[in-house]
């Protein structure tokens, strides 16, 4: 919560101190950071946590060889295509700030993996440790480099800070020395694991941000920097939930995988969880975020209504994916991930079709939307088939979902176009799909309300 905090917090400091052009420069450096990080993911850290034998000493060895080469190979990978970045977002001055900006992942590369493995038994203290410390004082080198450059290359300092406190903080917390192995039969078990995770890198990557790159390189900078300040202010919130629901459910997942039953309850209730908060997040946003953004950024950030309503429903499928992809993970089908992630690729030719006839955000949005629903589809009809799942009652949550976020988007449009019959329309049947939603998740909800009840009122005497 305090790194999400702190990285929302960081994005409203750099819009009041650049402005909107400079705001959409700097997250295209983000972007093509995140790509090459993208397409070299092959999931190391999560495998350490799930397979039976990361606590070995050999195998956390050779995944962190593994990682470190992989941060040297990204680092020179900024270095080499910058000017090529640059030119595909139509932005020479990008070129030098690309290059210094691959010093981060070269560094980030020599973490120390310890702080991941004792997540096997629970232990998150040193994850926690290493990214509140990092993550805090990296807003204060960033926000003092943009107040003294008043330029995109502000981040930069940010992200090197970030990656070298990580990496010192992951080295004193560990009760393990640090060191590289190379083992041919963990070698071979780690390959089996990484190479889908390897293979849907560059899908991950075009689903969860090619959004982003598509407003970026076909509406500009500008752009870039009005739709990144609202996506945003609800990336990070969601980002907290999705964090806190995959590492806190992939071990119970994982332990229950040898009975069959168990897991089949342990995989419904987590889908019924994220369902309830995926339809809160679309709801909540809509709400909130047109009086929160221009208070936040200024008022050159202001939005058309829908605009907010599509975007809170494009995160709220990209949050529910959490569901199936700790799932798949729990059982160890790393490719049922990579197809996700296939699946995900229908948004691609839709936005790109949309965005050619109509020339419009809302265009591009609303074509991610439909690759997220088709990615779902995907992943639930696998997992089906490895017996990790019902698929009836899944894709009923699914069209409660696509229901509910219909509901929010069609009120938000017809409010903005000052039909109010409609939007009053809209919104009784979003108040009917909220009532079904809570009466078919009744189960979870009550267990929900009874560990607020556990945590929040005081115990007897």
């Amino acid at each position: 919560m305090v790194a999400q905090g702190v990285a929302l917090l960081r994005f409203i400091i750099l819009a009041r101190l650049l402005g909107a052009e400079e705001l959409g420069l700097a997250a295209m450096l983000i972007l093509t950071s995140q790509f090459f990080q993208a397409i070299s993911d092959t999931g190391s850290d999560r495998f350490l946590v799930q397979d039976d034998g990361g606590d070995s000493p050999s195998m956390q060895g050779f995944v962190q060889f593994v990682l470190s080469l992989r941060g040297l190979l990204i680092g020179l990978a900024l270095v080499l295509f910058s000017g090529l970045a640059a030119q595909l977002y139509r932005e020479p001055q990008l070129a030098g700030s690309l290059m210094a900006l691959g010093l981060a992942p070269l560094i980030g590369g020599f973490i120390h993996l310890d702080f991941r493995r004792v997540q096997r038994d629970g232990d998150f203290r040193p994850e926690s440790i290493g990214i509140i410390v990092s993550e805090v004082l990296s807003l204060v080198a960033n926000v003092a480099a943009a107040y003294v450059t008043r330029d995109h290359t502000s981040v930069v300092y940010g992200l090197v800070v970030r990656s070298l406190l990580l990496v010192i903080i992951s080295h004193i917390t560990a009760t393990r020395p640090y060191r590289w192995a190379w083992n041919r039969e963990e070698g071979l078990r780690f390959s089996r694991f990484a190479a889908p995770l390897f293979l849907n890198g560059l899908l991950l990557f075009i689903g969860s941000q090619g959004d982003r790159l598509l407003v970026g390189t076909s509406l500009g900078a500008t752009a870039l920097g009005h739709y990144s300040a609202i996506l945003l202010l609800i990336y990070y919130p969601t980002g907290v939930l999705i964090r806190f629901l995959a590492v806190t459910a992939l071990p119970q997942l994982a332990a229950a995988r040898g009975e069959p039953a168990r897991f089949q309850r342990e995989a419904s209730r987590f889908g019924g969880r994220t369902t309830l908060m995926a339809l809160g997040v679309a709801a909540g946003f809509a709400l909130v975020a047109p009086i929160f953004t221009p208070i936040f950024y200024g008022k050159s950030f202001a939005q058309p209504l829908v605009i907010f309503a599509l975007i809170g429903a494009l995160q709220s499928a990209r949050f529910l994916r959490v569901w199936p992809t700790t799932i798949a993970n729990g059982i160890g089908r790393s490719m049922v991930i990579l197809l996700n992630n296939v699946g995900r690729m229908v948004a691609v030719p839709i936005a790109l079709l949309a965005n050619a006839e109509f020339h419009t955000l809302e265009a591009i949005v609303i074509g991610f939307i439909g690759g997220e629903i088709v990615a779902m589809l995907v992943a639930l009809w696998l997992l089906q088939r490895a017996g990790a799942l019902s698929l009836r009652r899944e894709l009923i949550r699914i069209a409660l979902f696509l229901a509910g976020c219909t509901a929010i988007s069609g009120a938000a449009w017809s409010l903005q176009a000052g039909n109010y019959v409609l939007s009053l329309a809209f919104g009784a049947g979003g108040l009917v799909v909220a009532a079904v939603v809570l009466r078919m998740e009744r189960e979870v909800l009550g267990e929900l309300i009874t560990m607020a009840r556990r945590r929040l009122l005081p115990r007897k005497a």
